[in-house]
């Protein structure tokens, strides 16, 4: 879906707002509430993790990510020896696009080697389908125009 913001510019800074959409009928220009405070999650922040973190007996530890993948690469294979393949599972978003979905169901089929794929759209819009099948009698997205 497309949100106000039809162009940004990116600077050492964090993103700013060049121009609305003030003709898009959905929103009239209008940010969401995610759109309007981006910025401040994506700007440079000293409270955000810049480095893989392992956790050993007395805490974290920062590691490079060389170390840290081949620590998850080994913790992986070691499950899936004990357990078989679809002892691990994937889990997308109803955010991603088409391609990073396919991406994911690529990855967990070829590269882990199981079957267990799900989203959370099928767990967060069950409510929502129920209860748009109980008011209208189907369980179908509203147009926009």
């Amino acid at each position: 879906m497309r949100d106000a913001a039809d162009s940004v510019r990116a600077s050492g800074r964090p993103r700013q707002l060049r121009r609305g959409g003030a003709s898009f009928p959905t929103n009239r220009g209008r940010l969401c509430r995610k759109g309007s405070t981006a910025h401040e999650l994506l700007g440079r922040r000293d409270d955000r993790i810049t480095a893989p973190l392992i956790r050993e007996e007395d805490g974290l530890r920062e590691a490079t990510w060389d170390e840290a993948l081949s620590l998850i690469a080994g913790r992986v294979r070691s499950l899936q020896l004990a357990h078989g393949k679809d002892a691990l599972g994937v889990f997308g978003s109803g955010a991603l696009t088409n391609e990073k979905t396919y991406a994911l169901g690529k990855f967990a089929r070829i590269a882990l080697g199981t079957s267990q794929i799900d989203y959370n759209g099928r767990w967060c819009m069950s409510s929502a389908s129920k209860a748009s099948t109980m008011v209208f009698g189907l369980d179908r997205g509203l147009p926009f125009p």
